[in-house]
């Protein structure tokens, strides 16, 4: 298994994984979430391709793992540039129901946006290597702390993290979305 950054070649599959991790938000935001996240991935909104890594094998996609280094978002007027007027609105939308339902990412915090692998993945260590590589750029960088939010259901992600090192930071819920995130963290120091 090889550890890449992104590149335009994962557009459909590492937009289709990501769709996976919040494909509620995708849902209430988009017609087409698919084709929506490619334009998003392909423009650098709201995940930087610089800050995507990819698990791939013999060409295959694994999984891929976005993560924010700091809150520095586009401008508003750099997203209407990049993707227009609605699309825009929908991702600030986004970006507000995110924030009341996510934890905060701080200076010296490497924040795991989404870690997604492929179903006939599963179970390989797919998910372990790509949190292994988010350390090293972490540690490479001089940060903290690994910090996350995961789905109190979502059992597999929660074993996961809790073998890596992750323990239980707090929790966030927006009820009338039925969104609820357990947060975690990762002491680098």
């Amino acid at each position: 298994m090889d550890i890449v950054r992104f590149e335009p070649r994962f557009l459909e599959t590492a937009g289709r994984l990501i769709y996976e991790t919040d494909r509620q938000l995708f849902d209430l935001f988009f017609k087409n979430p698919e084709v929506a996240l490619e334009k998003l991935l392909r423009n650098g909104v709201c995940w930087d391709p610089e800050r995507i890594i990819v698990a791939s094998s013999e060409g295959e996609i694994l999984g891929v793992l976005a993560y924010e280094i700091d809150n520095s978002k586009s401008g508003v007027l750099d997203l209407i540039r990049k993707l227009g007027p609605g699309d825009s609105l929908r991702v600030i939308m986004m970006d507000l129901i995110d924030s009341l339902s996510t934890q905060r990412v701080e200076d010296g915090d490497l924040y795991i946006a989404s870690l997604a692998v492929a179903p006939e993945a599963r179970g390989q260590g797919v998910g372990f290597r790509l949190l292994q590589e988010a350390q090293m750029i972490a540690e490479d960088r001089g940060l903290d702390r690994l910090t996350l939010d995961v789905s109190p259901t979502n059992t597999p992600a929660l074993n996961l993290y809790s073998r890596f090192g992750f323990r239980l930071k707090g929790e966030k819920e927006i009820r009338i979305l039925k969104r609820r995130f357990q947060q975690m963290e990762l002491p680098l120091h």
